[in-house]
């Protein structure tokens, strides 16, 4: 991965009335960031304000060093987005959409866009209403990939795929990476999407970025340990991401964010009695994270952003 910064957000902001987001964060030569949360959060708002569809209330966008505002249709043409839901010409044939599109993008490879038009099974002869919900999220993946683009970004991707489609898209993507490397900026609400593509991750929570962190440290700094305890007190919340008690057995659960193995004298100085360490997946990080579980213990403050270049 290069040093290069492909985009840059800078305290971009937008407000509504029962909404507001407020994001920064950077994304590097070659790099894939998942961008996950719940719906809601704020993750196609984001890609909107991004883009230019939505204005934004504050905040500076730079593509490959250009001002969005003023190098709008310069950076467009280096860049492929999938956008959930976006409107595809309805009335037009799908090979008539490729062709428009091919139209604008100088660099329009139609043999990439017709082997993924093959491995898609896409009837490019229908017309886009005639097309079902899944076909139609394919049509935009070709639209959004064939040019070969520095930056491309898809907001909910696999959203209406099946599981057999969603292991196509998977496939399409890692090979297109092996081709060219294109930087990727990913949006989902489903874990395994990100996690099957991204290598690092931003978990975006009520509008602001809760963490943004390398996957590859994730899993090695999320631990939960587990033993019995006879006074839950002795554990100091401030010092864990959680710390969940099942009364009727008995058994006591800490989560930690920022595991070295001096943690286990930690907890059993603390009355944790023979602790298990367990390593935590991204479902279950994602879970503390934006607050499903563990949701009355606030992170510890090791909880921190990390630049594309750390």
């Amino acid at each position: 991965m290069s040093d290069m910064i492909v985009l840059e957000v800078e305290g971009l902001e937008k407000h509504y009335r029962n909404f507001s987001l407020s994001v920064s964060f950077r994304l590097a030569s070659g790099e894939v960031l998942g961008v996950v949360g719940p719906n809601g959060a704020g993750k196609t708002t984001l890609i909107h304000c991004m883009l230019g569809i939505v204005k934004r209330d504050g905040g500076r966008v730079r593509f490959f060093g250009l001002d969005m505002d003023q190098h709008e249709v310069e950076i467009k043409q280096r860049m492929g987005f999938f956008l959930e839901e976006a409107p595809l010409f309805r009335r037009m044939r799908a090979s008539d959409v490729l062709k428009f599109f091919a139209s604008f993008y100088p660099r329009w490879d139609w043999r990439l866009a017709n082997k993924m038009i093959q491995q898609f099974e896409l009837d490019v002869d229908k017309k886009v209403g005639e097309l079902s919900k899944g076909m139609r999220a394919k049509l935009g993946l070709v639209t959004a990939l064939s040019h070969r683009p520095e930056l491309v970004i898809l907001d909910e991707p696999t959203a209406g795929l099946d599981p057999g489609m969603r292991r196509e898209f998977v496939q399409v993507v890692r090979e297109l990476r092996r081709d060219f490397s294109p930087t990727i900026l990913l949006t989902s609400h489903i874990m395994a999407d990100i996690e099957d593509l991204a290598e690092r991750i931003a978990f975006l929570r009520e509008g602001e970025v809760a963490l943004i962190e390398s996957k590859t440290r994730l899993l090695s700094s999320w631990r939960r340990l587990r033993g019995r305890c006879q006074d839950v007190r002795q554990l100091n919340p401030g010092d864990w991401v959680a710390i969940e008690h099942d009364h009727a057995s008995g058994e006591v659960h800490v989560v930690t964010n920022r595991w070295s193995p001096a943690l286990i004298d930690r907890v059993r100085e603390a009355g944790l009695t023979d602790p298990e360490v367990c390593a935590l997946n991204l479902e279950e990080i994602y879970g503390y994270v934006i607050g499903a579980r563990g949701r009355e213990f606030e992170a510890p403050p090791a909880i921190r952003t990390e630049s594309a270049s750390e």
